[in-house]
């Protein structure tokens, strides 16, 4: 096994547009997602990203776990529940 990291990155936004803030930081669209900031939305967020560490883990090389990550239905669960309950 090779002892250099290799980094993948999604990020998770409240009260904030998070594909744009992303953006900044160079992270792709499709892996931003803002949530609902209450318990619910913060649980959904656990249970999502403990999915994908899980996919991330199981990958046998990095370009495996990029594409595992790059896969919108992912974070489509927190999407899906921001745009049900948001309240604007």
């Amino acid at each position: 096994m090779s002892t250099r990291s290799h980094w993948e990155f999604l990020f998770l936004g409240a009260d904030i547009d998070a594909v744009s803030v992303a953006d900044r930081f160079g992270i792709r669209a499709n892996r931003a997602v803002r949530y609902e900031h209450d318990s619910a939305g913060t649980q959904l967020n656990f249970e999502v990203l403990e999915k994908a560490v899980r996919f991330a883990r199981c990958a046998t090389s990095a370009a495996q776990m990029s594409e595992a990550l790059d896969d919108e239905a992912i974070l489509e669960p927190i999407r899906q529940d921001y745009k049900k309950r948001h309240r604007k």
